[in-house]
């Protein structure tokens, strides 16, 4: 499988919308991690509406999952699926919600962060298939959870085309690159252009993952829930995201030949939701 985090430096070069989309355009079963330390804005971006009609529960995910499993010694893939909700949008993707506070980050510790990475690393549908991971990782910080950007095949660096950003972004490239093979750090370049790029990849000198486009409709649709998170059906975002992914899953996961077999099963509504190992 694939495990594929994101984590951003100061302001907001929109690494929340930018995981959404990945995970919306996905081209196989996909677990949508939120762990932002902070506290996650994925679902209630993208997903808003569907928790206010309570049909997406914030009480589960990342934290219900570190109290369950407080006494475990290790990591159990089987764990984790209870604590997966079904994403209504997008049936092929299974949601990990996030912390609501800041303060809950201390309930987890590293020993709870450890147990979800091992989780998510060996996490498989019900069908018994291996399932990718796309882990919001939050802004860079003290508190950032090292365990998931340490197993990630791929660390990307969420960044704007813009000097602050640029600058913001140095600081965290090096020190993710004392702790991260720096084979797999890369850039996720959001609401850019193609001259913002060249110049994001000319600045930092690492090479650009995903880059998102400029696209103010289908951003409000994954950051402010706009249209019950219904995602259109034309949109240079979703298109662009879609490359960047089906690029990302053929690269990290790795098939076997009974995946290879039930390949189609990601169109199964139910091939995520009930999945354990």
């Amino acid at each position: 499988m694939a495990l594929i985090t994101i984590i951003s430096g100061k302001g907001a070069p929109g690494a929340t919308t930018t995981l959404a989309a990945l995970a919306a355009t996905w081209p196989a079963p996909v677990l949508l991690a939120d762990c932002d330390p902070d506290g996650g804005d994925l679902a209630p971006g993208w997903l808003g509406q569907w928790m206010l009609a309570g049909r997406i529960r914030a009480d589960v995910g990342v934290l219900s999952h570190a109290t369950a499993t407080r006494h475990a010694i290790a990591g159990d893939p089987a764990s984790l699926i209870d604590h997966v909700q079904a994403v209504p949008p997008a049936r092929h993707v299974g949601l990990l919600a996030g912390l609501s506070a800041p303060g809950q980050h201390a309930a987890l510790g590293l020993e709870g962060w450890m147990r979800l990475t091992t989780a998510l690393a060996a996490f498989k549908t019900q069908a018994g298939q291996p399932v990718d991971a796309l882990v919001d990782a939050g802004r860079f910080g003290v508190v950032t959870p090292w365990p998931l950007l340490r197993a990630a095949d791929a660390v990307l660096l969420a960044v704007r085309p813009t000097q602050r950003h640029l600058l913001a972004a140095r600081p965290v490239l090096t020190e993710l690159a004392r702790r991260v093979a720096p084979e797999r750090l890369a850039l996720a370049v959001c609401v850019t252009t193609p001259a913002g790029t060249r110049a994001v990849r000319t600045a930092l000198g690492r090479d650009v993952a995903v880059e998102v486009p400029i696209d103010a409709k289908t951003a409000a649709v994954l950051s402010e829930s706009r249209d019950a998170g219904a995602l259109p059906p034309r949109s240079a975002l979703l298109r662009a995201t879609h490359d960047a992914g089906l690029r990302l899953h053929r690269t990290y996961h790795r098939y076997t030949p009974a995946e290879v077999r039930t390949a189609a099963a990601h169109r199964v509504a139910r091939s995520l939701a009930g999945g354990t190992r």
